[in-house]
């Protein structure tokens, strides 16, 4: 009777304390609420206005005006080949990684998983040193006899398709593979022995088994190629212009807010109306879960004549994702002004000019310090909501958890527009407090994603057995709860500092000459008057991203350990 009644009491304090609980997701709330959705809306009513007055004018330009169209026309046109080649293009390794042994499927994660956390930036700067007129790729081709002249690979349809494929593809395989692995391979083997000839054991059994995957990975890739800028600004010519350049081009150039704020309206609502297809589908929870997938794949086993020409495809995918990173590398290393591969002559000039030059310094100070602060602002708002989600027990859960999850969906162009139009008036901007907002904006879904796949995997009977020996929640949630979610808040804070420090457009309208960071200066120097110092700095950053993913993959193998030895 003593037992049952004080796990009664410890019920009842525990349901008395996660009705309070609940509030630790308000202060998110309201920071969305001021610096997310207040500003959008402030920036698509200027939409609505034309001469001061309420008029549907600025979308009827858009129709109007042949360049508009063009443009509109371009971005979805782009994005929807850019999907397609993702889609293709990840079938061959996400098949390969999930086919072959451990410890050649742990190499071609680093292929992808590396590209996939090195900035965007980073990446596109790798393709212009690979793909120029003088480069790699060019004077390869022409030793061969492949070619008499080079081709040209940048500034074009060409260019822009490569880069934002070889920026996005990982958005497809990851999913891709989880498919792969929960796919059972004696369907396949059954197939084989009924004669079922490659392309029909592809057509009748895996494309239908894989469909889920590859519709949630061919989804985020469309949401995020319509909204992108930096790879179709720095590789596209001007016939391959998109909305997101649009809509920088009518703020910077023209001061035209009400026809910017008319391209955000159909960006952001063709955004939302993917997202919305997307939960639909699948579920915004999807990206809250575990996709290992317990497949019954075997690594090593025979492979059919299909099989091995889809490892072969695989293989030069991989390839494709990694080999721009590796070729950068030693063209860091070159001393002329302008980057080849090989270099005649190898040295450290532009290493040097980036690590004693003043500018490239204060830029990656100023990356730093911003990015140290936006994980703190992220980890502790995104935290605490998950927390205070986790202990919900309403309908309300489900749109929380939508409003906390858009921001990483909106594209970046837009949300940096209205906090610039915020807080511009302001004077924010010259300090750095609008860029430190925007990139909590943009964080903070990271590190409330992580949180809450680690709340949904930590066992609750162990919190109420804490209680039920006496402990108060505090002493419980640091003693029991806090060592278990720790690998989670380490990896939401690492997702959260990449996102800030990798991030160029907030940068671009949220910084001035004085407090630019280290991907803005990275920008200038590739699109305005090309500087080396940049290869040497997406270096640097690339051997950062490979050491942070390997501290990262080292906590998570001691967080395991330790919820192992908990259990």
């Amino acid at each position: 009777m003593s037992t049952i009644s004080l796990s009664a009491t410890a019920s009842e304090k525990g349901t008395s304390r996660f009705s309070r609980l609940t509030l630790l997701a308000v202060p998110l709330l309201v920071f969305l609420a001021l610096f997310f959705i207040w500003p959008i809306i402030e920036l698509l009513k200027q939409g609505f206005y034309s001469k001061g007055a309420l008029s549907a004018d600025n979308y009827l330009h858009l129709w109007e005006v042949p360049i508009y169209r063009i443009v509109l026309q371009n971005t979805f046109v782009i994005a929807a080949v850019v999907t397609g080649c993702c889609i293709i293009m990840s079938y061959p390794l996400a098949y390969l990684m999930a086919s072959v042994r451990p410890a050649l499927s742990k190499v071609l994660f680093f292929a992808v998983l590396l590209p996939f956390w090195s900035s965007a930036l980073v990446r596109t700067s790798a393709w212009i040193a690979l793909l120029q007129q003088n480069g790699p790729l060019n004077t390869l081709l022409v030793t061969t006899r492949v070619i008499d002249q080079p081709i040209a690979f940048l500034y074009n349809f060409t260019g822009v398709l490569i880069g934002m494929t070889h920026v996005l593809m990982p958005f497809v395989v990851l999913p891709l593979y989880a498919s792969f692995r929960a796919l059972d391979n004696s369907l396949v083997q059954a197939a084989q022995s009924l004669g079922a000839d490659a392309i029909g054991i592809f057509t009748r059994i895996i494309l239908p088994l894989t469909r889920p995957g590859v519709a949630a990975g061919a989804i985020i890739v469309f949401m995020n190629a319509i909204g992108y800028y930096i790879t179709p600004s720095l590789m596209g010519g001007p016939a391959q212009r998109m909305i997101a350049e649009l809509i920088s081009h009518n703020i910077s150039d023209e001061l035209n807010w009400g026809i910017a704020a008319a391209l955000a309206g159909v960006l952001l609502i063709t955004t939302l109306l993917a997202l919305w297809v997307f939960n639909r589908l699948f579920g915004l929870d999807k990206l809250m879960g575990s996709h290992s997938g317990k497949g019954n794949q075997r690594a090593g086993a025979r492979r059919t004549s299909g099989g091995r020409l889809s490892a072969m495809a695989g293989v030069v995918c991989a390839l494709f994702l990694i080999l721009p990173i590796l070729v950068v590398i030693p063209i860091s290393f070159g001393t002329g002004n302008f980057p080849t591969f090989p270099p005649p002559h190898y040295g450290l000039r532009w290493y040097d000019n980036f690590f004693t030059d003043s500018k490239w310094m204060a830029a990656l100070g100023q990356s730093v310090k911003v990015g140290v602060v936006v994980t703190l602002l992220s980890l502790i708002l995104g935290a605490s909501a998950a927390l205070g989600v986790y202990k919900m027990r309403s309908n309300r859960k489900g749109w929380l958890e939508v409003l906390f999850i858009i921001p990483m969906s909106v594209p970046a162009i837009i949300t940096a527009v209205a906090l610039y139009y915020l807080c511009g008036p302001l004077a924010l901007i010259n300090n750095s407090v609008a860029l430190i907002i925007g990139h909590t904006v943009l964080a903070t879904p990271f590190t409330y994603i992580t949180m809450r796949a680690a709340l949904q995997r930590f066992d609750p009977s162990l919190e109420l057995a804490a209680l039920s020996l006496g402990a108060s929640w505090p002493q419980m949630f640091r003693r029991v709860m806090l060592p278990a979610l720790l690998p989670g808040m380490i990896g939401g804070a690492v997702f959260a500092f990449i996102t800030s420090f990798d991030d160029v457009v907030m940068a671009l309208f949220l910084t001035t000459l004085r407090n630019r960071t280290l991907p803005k200066l990275m920008y200038e120097g590739l699109s305005f008057d090309f500087d080396p110092t940049v290869i040497s700095a997406s270096c640097v950053l690339i051997g950062a991203t490979a050491l942070i993913l390997l501290a990262w993959s080292l906590s998570g193998r001691h967080g395991e350990k330790h919820e192992t030895a908990t259990r």
